[in-house]
């Protein structure tokens, strides 16, 4: 089961290093990442400590949410989640 939950984790890296130009796909490989730690702590703490889980569990969606609301305003400014089509070092 920990073997399974690893490889799914470096799924989820290799997706992320791979499809580093869209910012929706880093998002995503992110989140499968997440969930793959998810699995892995609630393998782990399985009845326990649910408390652990629920904390873990809040903070992806604090960053899913802060997330597509970046998405969301890089869209509108830029007209595209592109990577490269915005310069961060404006004045």
């Amino acid at each position: 089961m920990m073997m399974l939950v690893m490889l799914l984790y470096f799924v989820g890296l290799i997706s992320l290093v791979l499809n580093r130009f869209h910012l929706m796909m880093i998002l995503l490989s992110m989140e499968f990442m997440y969930m793959s730690m998810m699995i892995l702590i609630l393998f782990f703490f399985y009845l326990t400590n649910l408390m652990n889980i629920f904390i873990f569990l809040t903070s992806i969606v604090c960053e899913a949410s802060m997330g597509l609301s970046l998405l969301v305003l890089l869209n509108f400014f830029y007209g595209n989640e592109l990577i490269n089509s915005f310069n961060l070092i404006k004045c």
